[in-house]
């Protein structure tokens, strides 16, 4: 019996980026177990990086080739092509997957849903879910896949909950800290060693600056914790980027005064050494080579893996100051570095740190976020600072006995390899199906109408669409359906920035614009559907395709 084709969907496993490390992890145990035939679909990989060619395994990369003008332009052309839209029909003509897996957010995968090829392969995800309520679109995806896997316990009660059984959520298998996240033996040389003070004590955040991330919040509360407090030992170290898309972080640190107790990572351009220190200039001299080419850290020229576990090993708090979270893997790094932990309890924040034995920060209320409809939560700043005293006062002894609990509930709760295993059993427990069910099936081509009658009710006109041009009836009674009757009724359609009716969703992070829907509308949407999937399966029923768009191992 031949192997099953496995093709992981995400952000290139080479790449420093949280959906890279995770694949990366879980495929090479995976790999290793040479059971599967194993592919990646790698977002924001180019086809000249040089792991490429190391790769174990099959390797697409997503972006184009900077000298083909016409393939740059069709990438550029549609938003959601980023995350592989454009390439992924004829990465699985290529690759022909009995299994597709995807790991990340709605509207980073809903396009494998609605693929042609769908009805060929087994489709197994573990999408993000970082708050509710659920989109009722993201739901009804979600119960489109044949097994769901989740981030933390938070989110699978969300899945099973919000879409009363029908998403087939079965287990969690969250990410670990790699094995570079462990104590150092001696926490006060190791501060010494990076230009901080022994006596210090330090409160650590690792955070992208984007919105969701509440510096300002964090701030303000630290400000707050100073004065009332009246330590003078105390700095917050925020590991994070600016400029970047969220708030503005010079300005925030000099609103709250506190221009010497922020401390923020540069790197030097000149020898690559990171250091901590407080905000300077975008650039400022590097404390090693002495060249005034050390700027603040960011998602481009990032630290490694080893030197981000050296920073979260210089603090004795960590702090998770956000309004919602997927998961929020720093939480999980600090633990394994046997560094306490505070969090919002919410969201996957709420299961991820009572499994590291840490300090829940409650929120003071919730609220509905426009551009999702999804609650998020708003920390009880001044609850915050009453831990943050309580912390503080403790004695070294007991802090550092607070991290050695914290590492020992890591060790019980996150694992990579028995994250790897529940993929594992997933994948073998799925039907192996034959070829000729599959991509070698007779092309399957729906002539849609050309025509649309008149006189129709409106739901009776959108089953006609469905069947007759759409050629599609598991659409029937669908989200697609019942939106088409709403916009139909409205007269009016959202305009997202997936290019495509059928994400609703992707309207979610733009500003809407309503365009003009009536019947001719609809009938025109179905039909671009319907000419998609039959060009596809033309395109699959040529005995000589060449697939020589898609550099590959």
């Amino acid at each position: 019996m031949r192997k099953k084709r496995i093709l992981f969907c995400g952000e290139a496993t080479y790449l420093n980026t949280g959906y890279s490390t995770y694949w990366n992890e879980i495929i090479t145990r995976l790999y290793k177990t040479g059971k599967y035939e194993i592919a990646e679909l790698g977002g924001y990989g180019k086809p000249d990086d040089k792991e490429i060619a190391l790769s174990p395994w099959k390797i697409y990369p997503n972006m184009p080739d900077i000298n083909d003008h016409d393939a740059v332009n069709d990438y550029n052309s549609n938003v959601t092509n980023q995350f592989g839209e454009w390439r992924f029909e004829e990465v699985c003509l290529d690759f022909r997957p009995d299994i597709v897996c995807d790991i990340r957010d709605f509207w980073m995968m809903e396009f494998e849903e609605r693929s042609p090829f769908r009805r060929f392969f087994h489709w197994f995800i573990m999408p993000t879910v970082d708050a509710a309520p659920q989109h009722p679109q993201w739901l009804s995806t979600f119960s489109s896949a044949d097994a769901v896997l989740s981030y933390s316990d938070w989110g699978r009660n969300i899945l099973n909950d919000e879409s009363g059984g029908k998403v087939n959520c079965l287990d969690i298998a969250p990410p670990a800290a790699q094995a570079a996240y462990t104590p150092v033996a001696n926490k006060d040389a190791h501060k010494s060693s990076l230009g901080l003070k022994e006596d210090s004590i330090i409160i650590g955040t690792v955070m992208r600056n984007q919105r969701r991330k509440l510096f300002p919040d964090l701030f303000s509360a630290f400000g707050k914790f100073l004065e009332k407090s009246k330590k003078t030992n105390v700095y917050l170290y925020c590991h994070t980027t600016y400029p970047d898309v969220g708030w503005n972080i010079p300005e925030l640190i000099l609103k709250n005064g506190l221009s010497t107790r922020v401390l923020l990572t540069y790197i030097c351009s000149n020898c690559g050494s990171a250091f901590p220190s407080f905000l300077h200039d975008a650039l400022t001299e590097c404390k090693h080579c002495h060249r005034y080419h050390a700027k603040l850290t960011n998602p481009r020229e990032g630290v490694s893996t080893e030197v981000l576990a050296q920073i979260m090993n210089s603090f004795d708090l960590y702090v998770q100051y956000a309004n919602s979270e997927g998961f929020g893997l720093p939480q999980v790094e600090a633990a394994a570095c046997g560094v306490p932990v505070m969090s919002i309890d919410y969201s996957a924040m709420s299961s991820v740190i009572r499994k590291i034995d840490g300090t829940p920060l409650r929120p003071i209320t919730k609220y509905r976020e426009l551009e999702t409809g999804c609650m998020r939560a708003v920390p009880d700043n001044d609850f915050f600072v009453d831990k943050l005293i309580e912390f503080c006062a403790q004695p070294k002894a007991v802090r550092s006995n607070m991290g050695f609990q914290a590492r020992k509930a890591f060790e019980k709760n996150y694992n990579w390899d028995t994250s790897a295993k529940k993929w594992e059993e997933l994948f073998d427990a799925a039907e192996l199906r034959s070829e000729k069910e599959t991509w070698d099936s007779p092309p399957n081509i729906h002539e849609p109408s050309r025509e649309y009658p008149d006189g129709l009710d409106t739901k009776t006109f959108v089953d006609w669409l469905i069947i007759n041009v759409l050629g599609d009836t598991t659409k029937l009674n669908s989200y697609m359906s019942s939106r088409l009757v709403r916009d139909l009724n409205y007269g009016v359609s959202t305009e997202g920035h997936g290019g495509t009716y059928y994400n609703d969703g992707s309207l979610l992070s733009t500003s809407p614009k309503n365009k003009r829907f009536v019947e001719e509308d609809a009938y025109k949407e179905m039909l671009i559907l319907a000419e998609r999937k039959n060009y596809w399966e033309k395109i699959r029923s040529k005995p000589h395709w060449s697939f020589d768009k898609v550099v590959s191992r």
